[in-house]
């Protein structure tokens, strides 16, 4: 009768620490309200906030900022200058009648404003504005990379944490399986039906129900965490997604995804840029063996001064210059631009066939991926049939209680194998999205 009491008081001591979380031995303050989240919103909040994607979008401005550098040329220069001097003594010149003075004047104002616009540089400019409008379209190519990029990141933060509340889900569910369990192993041995060890028996199961609940809200407060970095928001926010894990995958065609791929995926687009902009190099280095001419149209006070005040002074001018030889200067820079040109060109090879490799395995993965959700579900269909017939029996006196753990064992791991085949499934989704430039 004793051995049976203490029995009992231990078993009703776990139940009520189980029940309580432990409150009697540490208070924990309430958890911050959790904010309903769409994915939609989600990402929204992520290209807001996101500093590689604001990064990225700050490259395009400076980029237009450089092509209308590169296109100043195209338009004519007007400058005016001022050349002020004051000089004392006055240079005289001596002659056997005596010393006559350069100038009357030891001050001279000389302005001068000018018109200069080059007629032919050899195509430099052109190479130039050529350069920067491929450097542009790079950037642009690589802001759209870049907010794939970040909805991909976005995407995969927000499933993981749905997976963590679902993995968290099923350890709550076998947490009060197994508390159910001890308490009706309590009643089964109070009135003789079982021995003491299925009691203790089931108090293990219940503590190390206890330790896979802990472990999981662990993971779903990291994954939290993992969000709130890629939405770059305080990391103490707390959010409830509530978009669904469940779901069929769209249907993909492998050769549509990689003809998507070619054309959508920002680094091939950057990657082409720069084969044009390479190309833009070579003209701008052939330009060396061209003449240049420029005309000058100038007014002002520009002749020698030597009597005081103004005089103006009207002028045009052509200059032309043709360098013949430079040394092979001009040659050498056209061989180092032509080789950048074939190193633009094996780049794209090599970032399509990334490309396509990317493209294969998310495509084959999300395949597999939705198979295995198949077979997890119909996994799940049979251990919880398998768990409603061993409690059956477990109820009626002819299983016994290791049977009966190893049915809710069976349950709770079909259930964490359907909701990572899930998340595996979600994920795989956004993968091929990604590697099809479809995001």
């Amino acid at each position: 009768m004793f051995k049976r009491t203490h029995v009992v008081r231990a078993a009703a001591a776990a139940l009520i620490f189980a029940l309580s979380g432990g409150a009697a031995f540490a208070q924990t303050p309430a958890p911050p309200a959790a904010i309903p989240l769409t994915l939609n919103d989600a990402i929204a909040i992520a290209l807001r906030q996101n500093l590689q994607y604001a990064s990225a979008r700050t490259s395009i401005d400076a980029s237009v900022a450089q092509l209308r550098q590169a296109r100043a040329p195209e338009l004519p220069g007007l400058a005016l200058q001022d050349n002020y001097l004051y000089v004392n003594n006055i240079a005289k010149l001596s002659t056997p009648m005596g010393e006559i003075p350069f100038s009357a004047v030891n001050a001279t104002n000389i302005p001068v404003l000018a018109l200069q616009y080059t007629l032919f540089d050899g195509g430099l400019t052109a190479a130039r504005v050529g350069q920067t409008v491929a450097g542009l379209a790079a950037a642009e190519a690589n802001a759209r990379e870049a907010r794939g990029a970040v909805i991909a990141q976005v995407s995969s933060a927000y499933y993981g944490l749905l997976t963590a509340i679902q993995m968290r889900d099923v350890a709550n569910r076998a947490m009060s399986v197994a508390l159910g369990h001890v308490k009706q192993a309590q009643q089964f041995l109070t009135s003789g039906m079982i021995p003491r060890s299925d009691v203790l028996r089931a108090q293990a199961e219940l503590a190390s129900e206890q330790v896979n609940q802990l472990s999981a809200a662990n993971a779903v407060s990291l994954a939290q965490t993992q969000l709130d970095s890629v939405l770059n928001v305080p990391m103490t926010r707390v959010y409830q997604p509530t978009d669904p894990l469940a779901g069929p995958a769209p249907a993909f065609n492998l050769d549509s995804l990689l003809a998507s791929a070619y054309a959508q995926r920002g680094e091939l687009a950057a990657a082409q840029a720069a084969v044009t902009a390479a190309q833009r190099a070579v003209s701008a280095a052939r330009s060396g063996s061209l003449p240049h001419i420029t005309a000058t149209v100038a007014d002002g006070n520009t002749q020698p001064a030597v009597v005081g005040g103004y005089h103006n002074q009207f002028s045009v001018g052509l200059s032309a210059v043709w360098s013949l030889f430079d040394n092979g200067y001009t040659a050498g820079r056209v061989a180092e631009a032509r080789a950048g040109v074939r190193q633009a060109e094996l780049g794209v090879e090599q970032m399509k066939n990334g490309i396509e490799l990317q493209v294969r395995q998310a495509y084959l993965n999300v395949n597999e991926a939705s198979a295995r959700v198949s077979a997890a579900e119909h996994l799940v269909t049979l251990a919880d049939e398998n768990l409603r017939l061993a409690q059956v029996r477990y109820r009626g006196g002819v299983s016994t209680a290791l049977e009966l753990q190893d049915a809710e064992l069976r349950d709770s791991s079909a259930r964490q194998t359907l909701a990572g085949a899930q998340a595996a499934l979600r994920q795989g989704v956004v993968q091929v999205r990604f590697a099809a430039g479809l995001l």
